[in-house]
C-alpha cells in the first residue's frame, strides 16, 4: 500500500480501538478495488468525539466505521440518520458526502442479517432472545424483526425496541430460553474479563431446545458461552461473518461500489491468526 497527498482517509472510532480488526479487512476491501484510501484505528475519549468526527468533515475523510463506545453518542452529533440509523438510535458507520455533513448509517443490523444468512440460518417464524441492551443490541433486535422473527425478547425492551419485555429472574430467562431457536449474545462479557465465567455460570444455557443456535457479536476470541454451547450439542457462531458484511456495507456506503466480501473475509482470518 503506497500512501500518496491524494490518499484518502478511512478511520474506526473506539474506546478502547487497538484490537479492532476493521483497518486490515477494509484496507484489503481498498486494494482489492483499486480505492487510494487506507483505513487507521482512532482512540478518541468519548468526551472527545465530537470534536473527533467534525475533524473528519474538515479533512473531507471518506468515511468512518464506530464501535464501543460511541454508536450510540455519535447518533447525536449527525447531520441526518438513514432510516436503519434512526429506528435504531445508534450508528456504526459515518458518510462524509464532501459538503459539510455528516451522515449516520446502521450497517449492524444488516451485517447481522447477512451472517446468519451465510450460516444456513433462516429466522423467519424464530424465537430469538437477545442478551444485552446497547447499540449492538438495538440492531440485532431491529434485524430480527425485519427479517419477521415471530418473537424477540430482551431484557430491557425500552432501550433495544422491537422486543417484548421479560422479567430478569432466573424463572422467567429460564422460561424464554426454552423457547428460543435463537439466542445472541450482545453484551461485552464475551471480550474477556473477570465477570465473564460468574455471568456464564449464571445463564441456564441447559434449557435450550435442541436445534438452538448460540451466536456472539466477538469474533477475535470464543468466549465462554460459545464453548459451554458446543460442548453441550448445539450449533453456534461467532461474530466474524457480521464484521465482514457489516463492513462489506459500510464499504458500499463509502465507494459506491460492492465490497470484494472474499477478500475481506480473507483479510480477517490472517490478521486473527496473526494476534
Amino acid at each position: 500500500m503506497t500512501i500518496t497527498g491524494t490518499t484518502r482517509l478511512a478511520a474506526v472510532l473506539g474506546h478502547p480501538v487497538a484490537h479492532s480488526k476493521s483497518p486490515p479487512m477494509l484496507n484489503a476491501a481498498f486494494a482489492a478495488r483499486g480505492i487510494d484510501a487506507v483505513m487507521v484505528p482512532l482512540d478518541i475519549e468519548p468526551a472527545e468525539l465530537r470534536e473527533a468526527v467534525r475533524g473528519l468533515v474538515a479533512m473531507r475523510a471518506l468515511g468512518a466505521s464506530v464501535t464501543i463506545p460511541h454508536k450510540l453518542g455519535v447518533a447525536g452529533l449527525c447531520d441526518e440518520l438513514s432510516p436503519a440509523a434512526r429506528d435504531i438510535g445508534a450508528v456504526n458507520c459515518l458518510e462524509l458526502p464532501g459538503d459539510g455533513r455528516l451522515i449516520g448509517h446502521n450497517t449492524d443490523e444488516g451485517g447481522f442479517f447477512d451472517g446468519l444468512v451465510s450460516a444456513g440460518f433462516d429466522l423467519r417464524g424464530k424465537r430469538c432472545v437477545i442478551l444485552g441492551a446497547g447499540g449492538s443490541a438495538r440492531a440485532v433486535a431491529y434485524a430480527l424483526r425485519q427479517a419477521r422473527a415471530t418473537e424477540v425478547f430482551a431484557r430491557r425492551p425500552e432501550e433495544v425496541r422491537w422486543a417484548r419485555a421479560w422479567p430478569w429472574t432466573a424463572e422467567q430467562l429460564r422460561e424464554s430460553l426454552g423457547r428460543a431457536d435463537l439466542v445472541v449474545d450482545c453484551t461485552p462479557v464475551g471480550l474477556g474479563g473477570d465477570d465473564e465465567q460468574a455471568w456464564n455460570d449464571a445463564l441456564p444455557l441447559d434449557a435450550l431446545p435442541r436445534g438452538a443456535l448460540v451466536a456472539t457479536l466477538v469474533y477475535h476470541r470464543v468466549p465462554i458461552l460459545l464453548q459451554r454451547a458446543a460442548a453441550a450439542g448445539y450449533s453456534t457462531l461467532d461474530g466474524k461473518a457480521m464484521l465482514v458484511h457489516q463492513g462489506a456495507r459500510a464499504f458500499q456506503v463509502w465507494t459506491g461500489q460492492a465490497a470484494p466480501v472474499a477478500e475481506m473475509r480473507a483479510a480477517l482470518d490472517a490478521s486473527l491468526a496473526g494476534t
